[in-house]
């Protein structure tokens, strides 16, 4: 039989679909790369937004649509805070928790099929309950991988010919023994050629035992943190429950740069929560221009139900959100142009990615780039 793999939202979800895609093929199915011709179709989803939502509902409309005969199996957040909301738009959907595919014993990879760098899910789970996230309600069981196997897992990925590994969960800085240990483990037990990313963590979560194991491993970590900030006004900070003040981000962000010249820090910011005022907005456009983030990552504030947020009141007249989303954006670009500016004519080391394009350790995307075998040198023009 035919099965067809659809991932919605996140890496921990490209990292999960791949392990259901090598699930099935030890069952004998032939994965296709078209759902028309599948007999399975997995629907691996995200509610991170409600967008997130819509996405899903009008793919299964689709597959269903154009592959009347196909079995649809929806998986992931999605179905997990949705469900009974699903089944009645779509009672032939088939709703299986990750839980049925994702036993513990079974969350390893040996390849990562359309990717050039290879991601490995160290930690699932997040308890922090920010005022405007599903995510804990959707994974809200903390867990932990052993680190002895995510070094066999770490292993496996650079015999199958992968030279970058990004360490990705739902919040990584809940490691159990924590990302210094884990690091630590992994750099004494791979002596190899390779390099590690961290997917994201949080500001609190930087410690000194992390930034020395970045001085000493300066070859094998990339030079590159993505911190989610989401807002520079404490106000605002304090309504979305996140644990830190604007002064604490940027004094680890100085920190970072005193000890790494070269760092790329991005960040996740929300534009349009419920009760970000103009003068809020303010502060974090100048709090995110002032500190010359690499990239910015802006997402439009979106309310989903059963988060505090949800029933507070908003202060600002409807579309508001998107100016200061699109503000953002503007600004994103001309941080990222003013960064990269910054190397041209110097030696970086990079990893091919697809479609002739490589990325620098310190994140920067190259184009036209003929591909390359494992870590290479380049000067970036």
């Amino acid at each position: 039989m035919n099965i067809y793999i659809y991932t919605f939202g996140c890496k921990i979800n490209q990292y999960e679909s791949q392990i259901i895609r090598e699930q099935y093929c030890l069952k004998n199915f032939t994965y296709v790369d078209n759902f028309e011709q599948a007999d399975v179709i997995i629907i691996n989803s995200c509610s991170v937004t409600a967008h997130a939502d819509k996405q899903c509902d009008q793919i299964i409309k689709k597959f269903h649509i154009k592959n009347p005969q196909s079995k649809i199996i929806l998986t992931g957040c999605y179905a997990k805070v949705s469900k009974e909301k699903i089944l009645e738009k779509f009672p032939f959907v088939e709703i299986k928790t990750k839980e049925y595919f994702l036993s513990k014993s079974q969350q390893k990879i040996t390849s990562f099929d359309n990717h050039s760098r290879a991601f490995i899910k160290i930690q699932d789970g997040c308890n922090s309950f920010c005022s405007y996230c599903i995510v804990p309600y959707a994974r809200n069981i903390l867990w932990s991988k052993p680190s002895e196997e995510i070094i066999k897992e770490v292993n496996t990925l650079l015999d199958a010919g992968y030279s970058e590994i990004v360490l990705t969960g739902i919040h990584i800085g809940k490691y159990a023994k924590g990302i210094p240990y884990l690091l630590s483990e992994i750099y004494k037990n791979t002596d190899r050629n390779f390099r590690i990313r961290l997917s994201s963590i949080e500001v609190n979560e930087i410690t000194s035992a992390l930034i020395d194991i970045m001085k000493n491993e300066q070859e094998r970590f990339c030079c590159h943190l993505h911190i989610p900030l989401q807002s520079a006004s404490d106000n605002v900070l304090k309504d979305m429950n996140r644990k830190y003040l604007s002064k604490d981000f940027v004094g680890k962000i100085n920190l970072l740069k005193e000890n790494f010249k070269d760092i790329s820090i991005t960040t996740d910011v929300i534009c349009g929560f419920p009760t970000e005022t103009d003068n809020d907005f303010d502060i974090t456009y100048n709090f995110l221009k002032d500190n010359e983030f690499a990239r910015l990552h802006v997402f439009p504030y979106s309310a989903r139900q059963g988060t505090k947020a949800f029933d507070m009141k908003q202060v600002y007249k409807n579309g508001q959100a998107k100016i200061r989303t699109d503000a953002l954006l503007k600004l994103s670009k001309i941080l990222e142009t003013n960064y990269f500016n910054k190397f041209k004519n110097k030696i970086r080391k990079a990893v091919s990615l697809k479609g002739n394009k490589a990325l620098t350790d310190n994140y920067l995307t190259l184009e036209n780039i003929p591909r390359q075998k494992g870590i290479f040198e380049i000067e970036i023009k």
